[in-house]
């Protein structure tokens, strides 16, 4: 036999392995509620972005639309952080039935709402729902699948946001066009009764802590909720403003507002986060600071890369919009070739490449900008999505298995919410310097004009490509990982 038919027999047990993995005895069902859970969440993103000019139309409150993605974002950050702790205390299957339900309740407000308070309304306990989902989805996956098997689920759950990017703004707009932009969240009801079968099938109800937590220690906590939530909005609200000076006061408020929460729940009887989540050392420290900068440092590309096709390259909305999902499916590619891999050395060698395909795809970007060159900026997309995804899967397996019992179920429950959250900031940042460059101009009634983009884009991306860069030294100084049990 020769050297390229062993090898390839080598890949096919690989993959074959990984499928067996997702979906032997009787573990396609596990399969099924994460795709669902995760692809729900996805999916709603682009369905509602696309729903909302008609929101406008009908309902109007155009002042207001900023809103229908904030209090979703906001809920479902919120949910996030809490849903870890509640799972070790509570279990996943109650917990999931919950979420379930709030998705389903907040979509029947949304979907039936006569006003935009209505919808505001139904958006905010639709988040809740879908972040606390999304947060379960990832707690389960060590309960749910062996260890050796986590790489793949996570590759899985890559292709569900791969697929939403693809299908996701179709199916809005054939939603939308063939009856109206209520199907947005209406459609949601289907999905909610699958999920709720699927979870008094799939999800357990084991749960790891048992000693009691005072009345006080409950209380405590309220707190800290309000304190993320006033946070992300501030962060949030970031995208509404036009004046560096208030940025940068907005933006050191909701950052200092999250470390002063931080500090308050590592003293806390009931924390949401776990211990050392954000030391400069560790596993799971290190980690965790690196996944946070890698989805801050790459919020740009949500924020600029549509508008930036349409202006500087003439694209359609709907080609624009398929040309940004190219890092979606680089990440997906990339995810699915690594997938088999399960020697520690290799997943370190592996987080660490991709620390810098992310940083020198940006890089890219900013160079395909100054040269007008749309294959640059596609071969850029590229470069940053197969960083994500050669490194995002075991970054996030780093996270789970750094650590034992209920700081396992906060420590997974935490790993959507870092993504969140690092996009927002991300997002706050790259507006911060678009405006200090001159790739935003208010006032002009486009996101970004094509002269803007010529002579702007370049800095403001090598910018956040230096950001991005922050995250190489820390994937270097990550500490050999763990063989899988």
């Amino acid at each position: 036999m020769s050297f390229s038919d062993t090898r390839h027999s080598t890949l096919r047990r690989r993959y074959a392995g990984i499928f067996f993995d997702l979906t032997g005895q009787a573990r396609w069902l596990a399969s099924l509620t994460l795709i669902l859970g995760v692809g729900s969440h996805a999916v709603n993103g682009f369905v509602t972005a696309a729903a909302l000019p008609d929101i406008i139309r009908e309902l109007g409150g155009q002042e207001r639309a900023f809103w229908v993605f904030t209090l979703f974002q906001v809920a479902a950050i919120v949910a996030g952080t809490m849903t870890g702790t509640l799972k070790a205390r509570l279990g996943a299957k109650p917990l999931f039935i919950f979420a379930t339900l709030l998705l389903l309740a907040g979509s029947l407000v949304a979907g039936l709402a006569l006003s935009i308070p209505g919808l505001l309304a139904g958006r905010f306990v639709q988040g809740f729902g879908e972040g606390m989902i999304m947060a379960l989805c990832y707690i389960v996956i060590p309960d749910l699948f062996e260890e050796r098997a986590v790489p793949a689920v996570y590759s899985l759950l890559s292709a569900v946001w791969a697929l939403a990017a693809g299908a996701g703004p179709l199916m809005a707009g054939i939603l939308i066009e063939t009856w109206s932009w209520r199907a947005a969240f209406l459609a949601n009801v289907p999905l909610t009764a699958l999920l709720l079968m699927l979870a008094l099938a799939v999800i357990p109800s084991a749960t790891r802590e048992k000693a009691e937590i005072s009345d006080k220690a409950k209380a405590a906590a309220i707190p800290r909720l309000l304190m993320i939530a006033i946070a992300v909005t501030l962060i949030s609200f970031i995208g509404e403003m036009s004046d560096p000076k208030a940025i940068v006061t907005v933006l050191a408020a909701g950052l200092g507002l999250i470390v002063f929460t931080l500090y308050l729940d590592g003293r806390s009887a009931l924390p949401f986060v776990p211990k050392g989540a954000f030391r400069l050392a560790g596993i799971l420290g290190l980690s965790v600071w690196i996944r946070l900068i890698m989805s801050s440092s790459n919020a740009i590309r949500g924020v600029y890369y549509t508008g930036i096709g349409q202006s500087l390259w003439g694209l359609s909305v709907t080609q624009a919009s398929y040309a940004s999902t190219l890092t979606a499916f680089s990440w997906t590619i990339a995810a699915w070739l690594v997938a088999g891999v399960s020697d520690p050395d290799a997943q370190r060698r592996f987080i660490r490449l991709g620390t810098i395909s992310s940083a020198i795809g940006l890089a890219t970007v900013a160079w395909a900008l100054f040269m007008q060159s749309f294959p640059l900026f596609a071969v850029g997309s590229i470069a940053c999505g197969a960083g994500f995804g050669m490194s995002y899967l075991f970054l996030s397996k780093s996270i789970i298995y750094a650590t034992e019992g209920a700081e396992r179920d906060r420590a997974a429950g935490i790993i959507p919410t870092l993504t969140s959250a690092g996009v927002a900031i991300g997002a706050a940042i790259t507006s911060l310097f678009a405006l200090q460059f001159g790739l935003s101009e208010p006032g002009t009634g486009e996101l970004v004009t094509r002269e803007a983009a010529i002579a702007s884009g370049p800095p403001v991306f090598l910018v956040m490509a230096g950001f991005a860069a922050l995250a190489i030294p820390l994937a270097f100084a990550l500490p050999k990982l763990r063989r899988a049990g």
